[in-house]
């Protein structure tokens, strides 16, 4: 079992064209997407060659290494993104991947973070999507770009339509929210375009509310769309996208960190597999898909800004700023959170129903999962089998006859039997 930056160092010698573009090849490049490329773009750090604005090479971000200025934009630990960084500008698969067209931008009032960038080889492209980094302007457009249309959204298609063309094969790519600028961008290209285009690349990313994309919109990608999520997905479960090719990899994190591409695990060659979700996220999956799907949309974006906007209240910009924040700053969030909204506490406190009910209706299933593996059925279930058989036959009139009404006490089941 390795890591990406293990599997990178494995593979050094063996260029894409000989063995094909591989699934890890995908993880690998998603990862590099969280890469600063800007002090080379500004000419800040020179490149090795006359490769100008338009393009320079993987190895040439050697220079950002050498000089202690490469940086990864991504919440927590970046040394796993830098590592991953080190071994991609010394090997022949990756270093002579020519990048173009990189694009960095980050601003807080209207919270927009976004950033592309592709990578060139011989006979193929592949354009990555960043995911979220450690503002709070972009966490909060994460958690926006799953309820409602985002600008991140929109420059992610116009990104795509300017960017695709001549006659390589293109791939397209993102981890986190680049994952769901990936998806859009995909089920929005005009024809022309998505003609060009390979294969999709889903990273645990999340999907949409049906009133920002219509499942109906899957159907074009659904065939050319392979999507990865950890064992422990919260993020990529979020209005979770049903697409037929979803794979489960293993992860050396645990919880939450899974989320993490630096911790997923590849085995010879190919990235690690599980078998089911951890029951846990699962929960966690049900209990916010319920709740938030029972929010109207003013009252999602409502409950998101008051969040945010409390987070932001002692003066950090970051997620990692927030644990920095002296005693002002826990006051003013306090301050804050009995600001919020009215809307906003009545929902807040509706979710401890939604949580009850998803690990209830877990643990039904699982005890009907164990009693059917013996042959048998839950008391209720085998009650209401018979109720039901004897109400079809009551309701199959005899020739000449009228049916008979439904009994009345078939509806009046005991509240106990909804449980079981």
């Amino acid at each position: 079992m390795s890591t990406l930056e293990e599997y990178v160092r494995w593979m050094a010698d063996f260029p894409i064209e000989t063995t094909g573009f591989l699934d890890a090849d995908a993880m690998v490049l998603c990862g590099l997407s969280y890469i600063d490329f800007s002090p080379l773009l500004s000419g800040e750090i020179p490149l090795e060659d006359e490769a100008g604005q338009e393009f320079f090479t993987v190895a040439d971000c050697r220079r950002l290494l050498s000089r202690g200025e490469a940086r990864a934009q991504i919440t927590g630990s970046e040394d796993g993104y830098l590592k991953l960084m080190e071994a991609a500008v010394s090997s022949r698969r990756f270093g002579g991947l020519r990048i173009g067209s990189y694009e960095d931008i980050l601003r807080q009032d209207p919270p927009l973070q976004f950033s592309a960038i592709c990578f060139h080889g011989k006979g193929f492209s592949f354009l990555a999507f960043r995911g979220t980094d450690s503002s709070l302007a972009g966490w909060k457009e994460d958690f926006l770009i799953s309820v409602m249309k985002t600008e991140a959204q929109e420059l992610a298609l116009r990104y795509a339509e300017k960017n695709i063309k001549g006659r390589q094969k293109w791939y397209i790519g993102g981890h986190s929210k680049g994952g769901n600028l990936a998806l859009y961008a995909s089920c929005m290209l005009s024809e022309k375009k998505w003609n060009k285009v390979e294969r999709v690349f889903l990273l645990d990313g999340p999907g949409f509310c049906p009133d920002v994309l219509a499942t109906d919109k899957y159907e074009r990608v659904d065939a050319r769309t392979r999507r990865f999520i950890p064992r422990f997905s919260v993020v990529g479960k979020l209005f979770e996208p049903q697409m037929s090719d979803t794979r489960i990899v293993r992860s050396s994190a645990r919880g939450f960190m899974q989320h993490n591409l630096e911790s997923w695990q590849i085995e010879y060659g190919k990235p690690a597999l599980e078998e089911e979700n951890d029951s846990t996220c699962i929960w966690i999956h049900d209990t916010l898909d319920s709740w938030i799907k029972d929010l109207n949309q003013e009252e999602r974006i409502s409950l998101i800004d008051d969040l945010f906007d409390t987070l932001a209240a002692g003066g950090a910009e970051t997620l990692n700023e927030l644990n920095l924040e002296g005693k002002e700053g826990r006051e003013a969030i306090l301050r804050r959170l009995h600001e919020m909204s009215e809307s906003t506490k009545d929902s807040l406190a509706e979710l401890p129903k939604y949580a009850f009910r998803a690990r209830l209706n877990s643990l039904r299933e699982r005890i009907s999962e164990d009693i059917s593996f013996l042959g048998m059925e839950l008391p209720g279930a085998a009650r209401r089998k018979a109720e039901q058989g004897a109400a079809d036959e009551q309701a199959v009139p005899n020739e000449g006859t009228e049916a008979p009404k439904q009994p009345e006490a078939a509806e009046q089941r005991e509240t106990v039997e909804t449980f079981v």
